[in-house]
């Protein structure tokens, strides 16, 4: 039927643009650590940049919505991604730890932006019987892009230095916005029209912030950001203080592993229900923290590899799915700008507690504050999160 199809041209133009995005925001996430200690920043500071980021994301979603009301989706989300390639270009140029620190500022106010945005568009795009498969679909492109991302990065570092990585990343940021103009806007009717269009709509109210249908899955976002963020700021720190030198096949082996996982974690999800993904997921990322912890080789930190991928990709589209279901199609944009708010307030936690963590007790020490947190993620999914039987969202 019409109303099932997944693929239209509007949905595999976004998919291909946000890819596009995410393809150079992810050539950065080994590099900036290395740039920011080659600058002569610490483990703390680089914790505390690293916050910065996730701090102008958070405070740019929670009132993203407002500006929505007033002004196209589409001409936001260029503004975005066009922001994102102007300050990646300028960390090639502007090579101190406090201009570095405010770049990550503006960028994180460019990736709130477009991540929140994107997702939401993708999901008024997908029909409600399909949109857990579909968001699996949109992600995978997610994915691939992140698979080629690092080894470009760390391909160009080694070979030409920072600055040809920070204007290759910021080509894509530029390609995506240039491909958006071939999209058009996803057909929704109502509040949402008026929302996703840009029609005006009421004054400010804190209902447009969040949802309280939001609170648990929120929560656990948190849990499981926290535990995220040892392997997402501080991999690239940790595998050179260790000596290790297979880093980009690390990256290779975790977005390969989310590549395949999402290919499947749709179906499951809209068929049995979210139990059957999440607290799997759970137990991965506390069997990668537990393998990491341990990792004095290459091949232990590749079998951490495998862990991160099964984790990411399983928790993560599955978290998006329960959100968009939880509340009603106009607050779609209130639940991308919230998943993602909580995914950066967890990272932000859990780098500014990591890094004091890692200089001052070690890496053993950090990875294993990291597992608690994990641990604690599947104790309350288990407790307070857990999908009834029968019961679906």
């Amino acid at each position: 039927m019409k109303e099932d199809k997944i693929w239209t041209k509007g949905f595999a133009t976004l998919t291909v643009s946000h890819s596009s995005y995410v393809l150079g925001s992810y050539m950065l996430i080994p590099i900036i650590p290395l740039y920011l200690v080659s600058l002569g920043a610490t483990e703390s500071q680089v914790g505390m940049i690293a916050t910065m980021f996730f701090i102008a994301s958070i405070v740019t979603r929670l009132f993203l919505n407002i500006l929505l009301r007033r002004t196209g989706r589409k001409l936001v989300l260029m503004a975005g991604m066009s922001l994102t390639a102007v300050v990646m270009l300028l960390y090639g140029l502007l090579a101190s730890i406090a201009a570095n620190a405010a770049l990550r500022f503006f960028g994180g106010v460019g990736f709130g932006i477009t991540t929140t945005i994107a997702t939401a568009m993708a999901a008024d795009f997908l029909p409600d019987s399909r949109r857990g498969q579909g968001i699996g679909y949109f992600t995978m492109g997610s994915v691939v892009a992140m698979t080629a991302a690092p080894a470009l990065a760390i391909f160009l570092m080694d070979n030409y230095g920072f600055p040809p990585v920070f204007y290759t990343a910021a080509g894509f940021s530029l390609l995506s916005a240039m491909l958006l103009l071939l999209t058009g806007e996803p057909v929704i009717t109502g509040e949402a029209m008026a929302v996703g269009n840009g029609h005006r709509g009421s004054a400010f109210q804190w209902r447009n912030l969040f949802d309280r249908k939001l609170i648990v899955a929120s929560c656990l976002l948190l849990l499981f950001s926290i535990s995220r963020s040892g392997d997402s700021s501080y991999i690239s720190l940790f595998a050179e203080a260790r000596g290790l030198k297979y880093l980009s096949l690390y990256f290779v082996i975790q977005t390969v592993t989310m590549f395949f996982v999402r290919f499947v974690i749709g179906r499951i999800i809209d068929r049995k229900g979210r139990n059957w993904v999440l607290i799997p997921g759970g137990f991965a990322m506390l069997a990668l923290c537990v393998t990491l912890s341990l990792a004095y080789t290459d091949a232990v930190m590749l079998i951490g590899a495998f862990f991160s991928g099964l984790a990411i990709g399983v928790i993560s589209p599955s978290m998006q799915v329960w959100m968009f279901g939880a509340v009603a199609p106009e607050k779609r944009n209130v639940a991308s700008a919230t998943y993602y708010n909580f995914t950066d307030i967890g990272v932000s936690i859990g780098s500014l507690l990591m890094g004091f963590t890692a200089e001052h007790y070690g890496y053993t020490i950090m990875y294993r504050v990291a597992a608690c947190s994990a641990l604690l993620y599947i104790i309350s999914y288990i407790t307070i999160g857990r999908e009834k039987a029968g019961k679906r969202l």
